[in-house]
Formats: C-alpha cells, sequence, structure tokens
C-alpha cells in the first residue's frame, strides 16, 4: 500500500477505532485496506525465514573468514617476532615495534 492510500486507511481506522460509524462506501475502503495490510504482513512473515537462512549463512562464511585471519594475523606475528630477533642478534639493536 503506498503513502497516500495508507493515510487515508489510517484516518478510516482512527475514526472505526474511536467508535466512529463508517459510511457503507467507506467501510469498503477500510476493509479493503485491512485485508491489503494484513495480507503484505503475511507475505513479510512468510519470507521472513528465508531472510534469515540467508543472514545466518553469510555469517558462517563471515565467521569462518574471520577465523582464517585471525590464524593469518598470528602467523605473521610470529614472523615478526622472529625478525625482531634476527635483527636483533645481527645489529645489537632492538627495533621496538613490538608487533
Amino acid at each position: 500500500m503506498d503513502e497516500q492510500r495508507y493515510q487515508a486507511w489510517w484516518l478510516l481506522h482512527r475514526r472505526v477505532a474511536s467508535g466512529e460509524t463508517l459510511s457503507a462506501e467507506e467501510q469498503r475502503d477500510y476493509e479493503a485496506g485491512r485485508a491489503e495490510l494484513e495480507a503484505e504482513e503475511w507475505a513479510s512473515l512468510h519470507t521472513a525465514p528465508a531472510q534469515l537462512q540467508l543472514v545466518q549463512a553469510r555469517l558462517r562464511e563471515l565467521s569462518a573468514r574471520h577465523q582464517q585471519l585471525a590464524q593469518q594475523e598470528a602467523t605473521l606475528r610470529e614472523q615478526a617476532a622472529a625478525l625482531e630477533e634476527r635483527y636483533a642478534a645481527l645489529t645489537g639493536e632492538k627495533l621496538g615495534l613490538g608487533v
């Protein structure tokens, strides 16, 4: 339902909620709008599980990638520490990078 139709329906809804009686035409418009909104809501509920599965799959992919990157980081830190030790052994100076 587009915004303009929703606003018109909402005015009818407020009148119904306050106990006002609608004309036959207004009542038809109100019921049609309510049915459309309910249909949209049901359609949204039926697509939610599929969307959730997609999000969960993406989360698993990103978690696996994060684990790979963490392992690469650990390897690079070890290599950097070994290089710093070798540099210090050769030059007698510490780089002090603390990587």
